[in-house]
């Protein structure tokens, strides 16, 4: 009689959860933070740093947002640096 109890009330826990989670997208405020820049900034920036050759800190700067904000947004226009995981490990037999 207990377990049909818990098994009842983890139905309605799962039927209300999924009724969040659509009324959530449904608002277009489910799975993440937005994103700092979007729309016209976003074109803003990228037509700066292409035309004017503006640096990632001053347009970080101007539009008061993180470095890694603008980075995101100019992501496909800047080159590649891998990251630190990516990157092959050095020999062991050049280690000191």
């Amino acid at each position: 009689m207990i377990t049909a109890v818990g098994q009842f009330q983890r139905d309605i826990q799962n039927e209300l959860t999924v009724e969040g989670i659509a009324a959530a997208e449904a608002e277009g405020r489910y799975r993440g933070r937005p994103p700092a820049l979007a729309g016209k900034r976003v074109e803003e920036v990228r037509s700066t740093y292409t035309q004017q050759g503006t640096s990632i800190a001053a347009l970080a700067r101007v539009h008061g947002v993180s470095r890694a904000a603008i980075r995101t947004a100019l992501s496909d226009l800047l080159p590649d640096q891998g990251t630190p995981a990516t990157l092959d490990p050095p020999d062991r037999d050049q280690l000191p």
